[in-house]
């Protein structure tokens, strides 16, 4: 708790210090109205605010923004990645170096509305210890719509972990959902699955995803795809459970064919066509054995990932806020 601050009768200090982290990458046209919108926004909050942008080693000028940004005013600071190592990793940057007695995080490219701030402080000034939003339907992306909600219904059967379908990075989180999360000290981070798994007392807002103010999307379909297998695997070993129950399956069904062929050769005059069914049943052993392959590959190599105990991200340069009440 900050000197001189009173806390409220829920444990939230009467005038709080509120970070608000910020992941970059290559967003360079949008950093300016970035900053503007979130020095609105929360100078009219009731607290004292701190923004950290995380460059995650962009290509473009998005760091020469943010170090201008940064010598206009204190209360902006950045963290600036060697190389690119992911959205997830950013994140985790800006929590370990936010000092708030609440942070919220939001993504760069202005799809995420700062405005939606002070609706979700006050709820955690109601003593909500979570706030996290639920982007509504986008509408013209029907297709990407209906995959997101196949992902998140797959997450929930397989894991056991509430995530919301439409859950995004967008969300405020007391002080002690984010001493906890930094705790998980995994290489294949998943915040979106790890902040419900946390548990604490949620809060769901809504909002409608606005496009993107400048730049082109950085999550294309391999990086989706990529994004949703670490979900899946970090969290679930039914996976691992279903390679068994193909195994059975397979057997059983390799038995029954060969009860089969022997009521045909024993009790009528033809027999069983021998090509045929030797390379259907070739095909189905194989594609379960290299099926069977691939998912304890996805398992094995995030072991191997882990073990090596790598730092999660490396860091060129940094320039920490200086909050002011």
């Amino acid at each position: 708790m900050h000197a001189a601050e009173q806390p409220t009768g829920l444990g939230r200090p009467e005038r709080p210090l509120l970070s608000v982290v910020v992941p970059c990458f290559n967003e360079e046209g949008c950093i300016d109205e970035m900053v503007r919108r979130l020095r609105t926004v929360l100078d009219e909050v009731a607290c004292t605010w701190e923004v950290i942008f995380v460059d995650d080693g962009s290509r473009d000028a998005t760091l020469a923004a943010l170090k201008r940004h940064t010598l206009a005013d204190e209360r902006v600071g950045y963290v600036s990645f060697s190389r690119n190592f992911g959205h997830q990793m950013a994140l985790l940057a800006g929590m370990e170096r936010a000092r708030g007695d609440a942070v919220v995080s939001l993504d760069g490219d202005l799809q995420h509305p700062p405005e939606l701030i002070p609706e979700m402080f006050g709820h955690w000034r109601a003593g909500k210890d979570v706030v996290y939003t639920i982007r509504m339907a986008n509408r013209g992306h029907a297709a990407k719509e209906s995959v997101s909600q196949l992902f998140y219904w797959l997450m929930r059967k397989l894991t056991g972990v509430d995530v919301p379908t439409g859950a995004a990075d967008f969300r405020l989180l007391d002080r002690k959902p984010v001493d906890a999360l930094l705790t998980c000290d995994e290489r294949f981070v998943f915040v979106r699955g790890l902040v419900p798994w946390l548990g604490f007392q949620h809060q769901a807002v809504a909002y409608e995803a606005q496009e993107r103010f400048a730049g082109d999307t950085k999550y294309l379909f391999a990086k989706m795809l990529r994004f949703a297998l670490d979900g899946i695997f970090s969290f679930s070993i039914v996976p691992l459970r279903l390679i068994s129950f193909l195994g059975a399956v397979t057997i059983t069904l390799g038995v029954a064919y060969g009860f089969y062929s022997i009521g045909v050769r024993l009790f009528s005059d033809t027999a069983v066509s021998g090509w045929t069914s030797l390379v259907v049943l070739v095909l189905v052993f194989s594609g379960t054995q290299l099926l069977s392959l691939g998912i304890l590959s996805e398992y094995v190599g995030r072991i191997y990932e882990e073990v090596k105990h790598r730092p999660r991200y490396i860091v060129a340069e940094s320039q920490p806020p200086k909050p002011t009440a």
